[in-house]
């Protein structure tokens, strides 16, 4: 009798590998690889999923549920460190140069801040394509904590958290983010 795995003739066509490179403004005029990273990158979809409540309805019921609210995050963890990226990484942050130093300064008014148009990590897929796996946060802000580390015999890396934004002047019921496969061959 065979053992039930999952595996079928398609599966070693259909699986994502390694740690892929995250863009900055991926597909834009001003695209650029982020850098290089060390131990991976994660993509998470946050979801409050609210069931709707009916008397009468003895439990979870097709068609009676709605998206309250979704995060939609990536976290990369950044080895190369440049002041493009670390400016990138604090928001709100701009560069201006003394002569010998770029120098990284960061303003607390919320007006300045830029929203990255996007970020995208670009992974390789097994199937016949040869085309990557592409997904896309857009209106992307690194939200989360900065922090950088220097101990002797290690490399300094940062873990960033980009966050995908709603668009108002866009469709609000859109989640920010896409997820590109290839077609299949």
């Amino acid at each position: 009798m065979a053992r039930n795995l999952g595996v079928t003739t398609e599966t070693a066509k259909r699986m994502i590998l390694d740690a892929g490179a995250i863009y900055i403004n991926y597909d834009e005029v001003d695209e650029r690889i982020l850098g290089a990273t060390r131990e991976g990158s994660t993509f998470v979809v946050e979801q409050d999923v609210r069931e709707i409540e009916v008397d009468g309805l003895r439990g979870p019921t097709k068609g009676f549920r709605r998206v309250i609210e979704e995060h939609v995050r990536l976290t990369v963890n950044l080895l190369e460190m440049s002041a493009e990226n670390v400016s990138l990484a604090l928001i709100g942050s701009s560069i201006t140069s003394d002569g010998t130093f770029d120098v990284i300064k960061r303003s607390l008014d919320m007006s300045d801040i830029t929203y990255i148009k996007n970020v995208a990590i670009v992974a390789d897929y097994t199937d016949d394509s040869g085309e990557p796996v592409i997904i896309i946060i857009k209106n992307a802000l690194m939200d989360g904590e900065f922090s950088l580390e220097f101990t002797d015999k290690e490399e300094g890396s940062v873990e960033l958290q980009f966050t995908g934004h709603f668009d108002p002047a866009g469709d609000l019921d859109e989640s920010p983010f896409e997820i590109r496969f290839p077609l299949a061959v």
